[in-house]
């Protein structure tokens, strides 16, 4: 993208209402593992997930609901009468996980756009991904005035 283009994508996106100069981060939702009872993740934003997950010995990875952890045994262990008994009895190897997940910053650009261009041409390294609008403080010389020298609109 030229200078110019940017220039005009930066001086005619939404602002999320505030006079400061903004720009864009791509945030990536991260697990911070099994959180104690009574605990919950922390995210500096406030919008962090606490939420249960189901594993079980026999399969990888982590399952949203119980019911979804009890069709992948059926897969594994077959539909038979004599599998159902085994079904049955593995489901007391079930165990409930309540897992913490916080949004982290990936990268950051100065409009929606490109912040937007970078998740898709992306997606395929990253897990869940968002962006969340930042701006640069008043007292933010430096980038206030780096702003300016290239000719981006940062005063109304």
């Amino acid at each position: 993208m030229r200078v110019e283009e940017l220039k005009k994508e930066y001086a005619t996106q939404d602002n999320r209402a505030t006079a400061y100069p903004i720009y864009v981060t791509v945030q990536e939702l991260h697990c911070v593992g099994v959180m104690a009872d009574g605990h919950a993740a922390s995210c500096p934003h406030g919008d962090d997930e606490t939420r249960i997950e189901y594993t079980h010995p026999d399969l990888e990875g982590e399952y949203e609901s119980e019911e979804e952890l009890i069709k992948a045994l059926e897969e594994l262990y077959g539909d038979e009468d004599e599998d159902k008994d085994k079904i049955n009895s593995e489901t007391s190897n079930i165990e409930a996980l309540t897992m913490g997940y916080i949004w982290v910053d990936v990268e950051f650009f100065l409009t929606i756009k490109g912040a937007e261009e970078y998740m898709k041409a992306n997606a395929h390294n990253h897990g869940k991904l968002r962006t969340y609008v930042k701006h640069f403080e008043r007292r933010n010389f430096e980038m206030r005035e780096l702003l300016d020298e290239l000719g981006f609109k940062t005063k109304d």
